[in-house]
């Protein structure tokens, strides 16, 4: 989702009428309800990931599913290239949306075709560290989301500042978790150096969020107050193991869930009363096909080299490496699309989002979970 999620001002956002059947009093507890669920479920799955194989039935497929929808949740940013609503927000802004992105994937695609390990290894390390980035940026706005829907209005910026923080400290970690493996043997004393950093920041951050979070205690909800903590310690599983499962996939897989239940208000929660169920189908079809097809794209295309025929042939281990750095480029483009989609201090796109979820920003139907 994008990097700068939050909305400028919640009450220019103009609600849309939705029908019984997907009131705000029903649609707003299970859409906040799901977000948790997709945060915590990956990360205790992976965290406990060790202690859970061979003793928990379907541990395997249960693994293999998550990874797949953590990586399937990108090509689910391709549904706003066949939504007719945002047109107008990519006409505005052709470069950002179409140039840019065809750029970046191509460029990426010719690096790891002709470009040497050294520069492929700095290109990963930009993809990981921005990735990181990313993932904070969805968290803010997701807090921004649950605020005004238990509240009635934005965070508070210490509030934003305690996320944003966390967020930077595991930046810094993943250059060790993810970065040293192909990091130049220059590199890897830093890396290390700035995680143990990371780990004493971190533990400051936590607790400031404590301080921030007593400061604030009135104007919180018991919802609103398992939320902060929640995305606060999003990155905790960067210092409490350096195993990858739990790390990394921990909150990678959170993330993807967290947009996939996005993506799926987006284009389920649009449409007048009249023709909701046809369209909401189609729509819904739309954004399945994107997933599964190009999601198995993504999520097994990075693996071609490990077959013996792609290895054993020059001409097709350029091929299978064009491919890896054409998903790779094509995941850092859903960065920059999403920082675009969601970025709700823009008009269209706060016309755009205000739709779809009006049921959290129409005080009307306000209904506190928390």
């Amino acid at each position: 989702m994008n990097e700068q999620f939050a909305p400028a001002d919640a009450r220019n956002l103009t609600p849309q009428p939705v029908s019984a059947a997907f009131s705000a009093a029903r649609l707003k507890p299970v859409f906040l309800g799901g977000l948790l669920v997709s945060t915590w479920l990956p990360m205790i799955f992976f965290v406990w990931s060790s202690r859970l194989e061979g003793a928990m039935y379907g541990f395997g497929a249960m693994k293999a599913m998550l990874l797949f929808l953590g990586t399937a949740h990108v090509p689910a940013t391709f549904y706003f290239y066949v939504d007719k609503d945002f047109s107008e927000i990519i006409n505005s802004n052709r470069r950002r949306y179409i140039y840019f992105p065809l750029l970046l994937t191509l460029a990426t695609a010719l690096i790891f075709v002709v470009g040497g390990t050294p520069v492929q290894a700095y290109v990963l390390i930009i993809y990981w560290s921005w990735q990181a980035f990313h993932y904070g940026r969805q968290n803010t706005g997701i807090y921004s989301f649950v605020s005004i829907a238990t509240r009635g209005t934005k965070p508070e910026q210490t509030e934003r500042l305690m996320i944003e923080l966390g967020t930077w400290c595991g930046i810094i970690g993943t250059f060790k978790i993810l970065g040293l493996g192909v990091a130049p043997a220059y590199l890897r004393e830093p890396f290390e150096g700035l995680y143990r950093f990371g780990t004493f920041a971190f533990g400051a951050v936590l607790l400031a969020s404590v301080v921030v979070y007593v400061r604030n205690f009135k104007r919180t909800t018991p919802l609103l107050s398992v939320f902060y903590f929640t995305l606060v310690c999003f990155f905790l599983p960067v210092f409490i193991s350096t195993n990858i499962a739990v790390a990394f996939f921990s909150y990678a897989m959170a993330h993807g869930l967290q947009y996939i239940l996005f993506m799926m208000v987006v284009s389920l929660n649009f449409a007048p009363q009249n023709v909701r169920h046809k369209a909401q189908l189609a729509n819904a079809l739309k954004l399945l096909g994107f997933m599964v097809i190009l999601g198995f794209v993504f999520y097994r295309g990075t693996d071609l080299k490990t077959i013996e025929f792609v290895a054993s042939s020059g001409a097709m281990s350029k091929v299978a490496d064009f491919i890896f750095g054409a998903i790779l480029g094509a995941t850092m483009s859903h960065f920059v699309i999403d920082a675009g989609a969601w970025k709700l201090s823009k008009p269209l796109q706060r016309m755009y989002m205000g739709k779809r979820f009006d049921f959290i920003f129409n005080r009307n139907s306000a209904v506190d979970p928390g």
